[in-house]
């Protein structure tokens, strides 16, 4: 044995002074050495609570996992600063052993000695660590029961994560909510599973806690297989959650679950999907969206039309051409009005045959798109359909020729003053009205014979 350890030895154990033999007690932890482990055991005997201490924190410092029984033998002493002081170097020895005892710091009546307890589990962190901070969880202790859930959320390790998952059964709606926010915080999928087994639960808090936590999570993940994996859970409120996800996150990945998402069983899941694919607007999603328009569900092939018309790429536009040709007329008209949307010529020869459609509404809204188009090769055709008598869209040509306002054009709407429908004549002159107020040169008109676009009688 060390000569100095000697001359500490016989100080701990012969001085008449207690704070002498508290110093002798610190310095044989500075020195490190395992020969005074048994010194400072017999030291935790002392009468006085100053050289308990001192020989505990110098326990702690030689971290000897031999001083573990002495040590939790301390946590009954009547004297806090010795049990919480004794708790600390049980933290720094670390062994299950250690462990052990640490945990029988929540039974202690001082607040101060059950919270210096979680500190010490929580500094270890080992599973072991874990297993005695979750045990909490099956008393009645509030305020112990919220420190450990904020240990347990420090520590970050699967094992933790599934003790403040049991935190989610407690009846006490502040504790499950306080395990929600550092569940959620904490972001980690790797609860995911377990989190999707609890929403099966007979226990509605529980089912709504874990639903909660699951939404946080997968609000803050970017991992498009934890997102896929959300998709699977029966909570409608969670696959939600999971598709706007992957609208945020926006890859060629995420546009192929979404694409995916077409075909879920619930209806606004569906519109949901197609919403995120219609706002990322990449060519991978036009080309998804455009091949799901083959889906039998005319209301999810008109949202679909819908999203390819925000969309409005040069894919999109010939998606929507193709969807001229549906065997639903309201889907028809919608893609007709899609087209518009686009602002693509590539929709100009589609919308000029929409223009004979069977259905008077698929051939209003393909001259109100040629109109929003202002599309200029659509003129003569627009014209014939005006002069047809028997044509039974002729508003909605010349609003569509108003747009266009080519010297074309404007003759057409010009001539159309002339038509034998009163109707048609009124709508004429208030076209050519807007056109005269827009500053449209009119030099290429004048050959018309009339110096106002007023409606003949």
């Amino acid at each position: 044995m060390d000569e100095n350890i000697q001359i500490l030895e016989k100080k701990v154990e012969r001085s008449v002074f207690a704070g002498n033999r508290a110093a002798a007690a610190k310095e044989l932890g500075k020195t490190g050495d395992s020969y005074a482990v048994p010194i400072l055991l017999r030291a935790l005997e002392d009468s006085s609570p100053k050289v308990k201490t001192a020989a505990s924190e110098a326990l702690g410092i030689i971290n000897d996992p031999n001083a573990v029984l002495g040590l939790i033998n301390m946590l009954v002493d009547p004297e806090s600063s010795v049990k919480k002081t004794a708790i600390i170097a049980l933290g720094k020895i670390g062994t299950p052993e250690a462990v052990s005892g640490i945990v029988k710091g929540f039974s202690d009546s001082d607040k101060f000695v059950q919270k210096e307890s979680v500190k010490a589990l929580m500094i270890i962190g080992s599973s072991e660590a874990v297993s005695g901070l979750t045990t909490v969880f099956s008393c009645s202790d509030s305020s112990l029961k919220k420190i450990s859930i904020m240990a347990l959320g420090k520590i970050n390790t699967y094992e933790a994560a599934c003790g403040l998952l049991k935190a989610l059964e407690d009846p006490d709606n502040r504790i499950r909510q306080q395990a929600v926010e550092i569940l959620g915080k904490r972001g980690n999928s790797d609860v995911l599973t377990n989190l999707m087994e609890m929403m099966d639960d007979s226990r509605q808090p529980v089912k709504e806690a874990a639903s909660e936590t699951l939404r946080k999570i997968i609000g803050v993940s970017e991992a498009v297989p934890v997102l896929v994996q959300a998709l699977d859970s029966s909570d409608r409120n969670i696959r939600k959650a999971s598709i706007d996800a992957l609208w945020k996150v926006g890859t060629p990945e995420a546009v192929s679950v979404l694409l995916r998402e077409i075909d879920d069983e619930d209806w606004y899941l569906r519109s949901r999907a197609a919403d995120a694919l219609a706002d990322i607007a990449s060519p991978e999603a036009a080309l998804g969206l455009v091949k799901a328009l083959d889906i039998p569900d005319s209301p999810m092939r008109k949202i679909i039309i819908n999203a390819l018309g925000k969309i409005g790429t040069a894919e999109a536009a010939l998606g929507l051409v193709k969807a001229l040709d549906d065997a639903d007329n309201s889907v028809r008209e919608a893609a007709a009005l899609g087209l518009g949307k686009t602002g693509k010529k590539e929709a100009i020869p589609g919308l000029l045959k929409a223009l004979h459609d069977p259905k008077i509404t698929v051939q209003e809204a393909a001259a109100a798109s040629l109109g929003d188009i202002k599309a200029k090769e659509a003129v003569p055709e627009l014209l014939k359909v005006l002069e047809d008598p028997d044509a039974l869209i002729h508003k909605a040509v010349i609003s569509a020729l108003e747009k266009i306002g080519t010297p074309e054009a404007v003759s057409g709407l010009a001539r159309a003053l002339e038509n034998p429908d009163s109707s048609v004549r009124k709508a004429a002159s208030k076209a050519l009205k807007k056109v005269e107020k827009s500053g449209i040169a009119l030099e290429k008109v004048k050959n018309l014979g009339t110096s106002s676009f007023e409606v003949s009688e």
